[in-house]
């Protein structure tokens, strides 16, 4: 359900005012940086306008189904030499794609090719020698992921060569677990997940022009607030969702200056880049704000995962693609979605 495009930019309109009174009332004490800070509360004030603007049941256009292409996926995954009953990398590949805006078809009807292996190979039963007497630590396994992706253009039928790319891990992943069971399925995740990664922010499947703008949140001395940087986020709709989604899981402190609600000096290092995830997801996708400063991890953990089925349900992503699909019938992860 749509919700209004005032009730978006922070939590409710009249709050929004507030906060942008404040800072520009505080602004308007400090002779020094008076122009800096003027000029951002006229930007942020644009934007609630902007939202005011829009109040309504229509849809904005970020809501509207992302398409990026058709791709053939097919990865062997073995643990010492067995295939495995379970190919975890497949699976989760096959959702970071659907995610991506691409949709999974068969090799001959498909523009992107990726094919390959995951090959997990147990490293050693880690121990503690202490006093004569060993202690199991964990099972350690390596793993070695390689894959091609093969673009054949536009046209399937054109006669020129089609581009190639080759993905790796730059050296063998390690990962290990005390529990066996949880060691074997711990790698061929981690591993798996690490390639998605490559794949959508690769040169061919990737978005330079997005990606860039989460790495600004991360320069110092971008000349930006974060704020604007949000706004030009926010422009991509639909096409920079699967990068917000992915970024609801950093942790790192946003280092460029800006406003939002309940930031000052003394806390800035609270202001991660999940908040600003949650914060663009929620203005491309027109539900309301999850998270605050001081959220919980598992009050984090329950948004995280009310976005997820929010961009499936747009996405019309497979029953058997969906992030805890069997919880869906059962339990809601967070409120206002």
């Amino acid at each position: 359900m749509a919700v209004s495009r005032a009730g978006t930019a922070f939590g409710d309109w009249e709050g929004a005012y507030r906060v942008l009174h404040q800072e520009s009332k505080r602004s308007s004490d400090g002779a020094v940086n008076h122009g800096r800070n003027l000029g951002q509360f006229s930007l942020l004030l644009v934007t609630i306008l902007v939202f005011l603007t829009g109040c309504g049941e229509e849809e904005a256009p970020g809501t509207t189904r992302l398409e990026r292409g058709t791709v053939f996926l097919s990865i062997e995954e073995t643990l010492d030499g067995e295939v495995t009953e379970t190919n975890i990398a497949q699976i989760l590949l096959s959702r970071a794609l659907l995610q991506h805006g691409f949709h999974l078809a068969s090799r001959d009807e498909a523009r992107y090719l990726v094919t390959g292996s995951l090959l997990c190979t147990y490293f050693q039963d880690l121990k503690l020698h202490l006093n004569g007497v060993d202690q199991h630590l964990e099972h350690q396994w390596h793993a070695n992921f390689e894959c091609t992706l093969t673009d054949r253009g536009e046209n399937l039928a054109k006669s020129d060569e089609p581009l190639v790319i080759d993905y790796s891990f730059p050296e063998p992943l390690m990962n290990g677990r005390t529990d066996p069971e949880l060691a074997k399925r711990d790698i061929r995740r981690r591993s798996a997940t690490i390639m998605a990664k490559n794949l959508t922010g690769g040169s061919e499947l990737g978005q330079p022009e997005i990606i860039q703008l989460f790495d600004a949140w991360q320069d110092p001395f971008d000349p930006r607030t974060f704020n604007e940087i949000l706004v030009e986020l926010v422009a991509h709709g639909s096409a920079a969702v699967p990068y917000l989604l992915d970024a609801l899981l950093d942790e790192r402190v946003v280092k460029p200056g800006g406003h939002y609600p309940g930031l000052r000096e003394f806390n800035r290092e609270e202001l991660k880049m999940y908040h600003l995830a949650d914060f663009g997801l929620s203005e491309i996708l027109l539900r309301g704000q999850g998270l605050e400063l001081t959220s919980t991890k598992d009050r984090r953990q329950r948004v995280n995962l009310a976005w997820a089925w929010v961009w499936e349900d747009v996405q019309q992503i497979p029953a058997e693609y969906r992030e805890a699909a069997e919880a869906r019938k059962t339990s809601v992860p967070d409120r206002g979605y």
